[in-house]
């Protein structure tokens, strides 16, 4: 249990970071050795390298879905 959270974190940390950074525009779906991985997408449309990789297509749905919502939140909200 441990491990996966140290995954959750590193991953969450990732986005934060590649979204503070200004060039993120969203999150997308990819697929690497049968793996559903989520990737950032950069404002030239280049991909980032997997941020979370899941065996199962609806879990890695909903990390880009909240990624995405992360995104699009208001930025005085992390001000904080």
């Amino acid at each position: 249990m441990t491990a996966k959270l140290a995954d959750t974190q590193l991953w969450q940390r990732n986005l934060a970071s590649l979204i503070r950074s200004g060039l993120f525009t969203h999150a997308g779906l990819g697929e690497n050795h049968g793996l559903y991985t989520v990737v950032g997408v950069y404002g030239d449309g280049t991909f980032s390298a997997p941020l979370a990789k899941y065996a199962d297509a609806r879990r890695a749905s909903d990390a880009a879905f909240l990624a995405n919502q992360l995104a699009t939140s208001d930025p005085l909200v992390g001000a904080n």
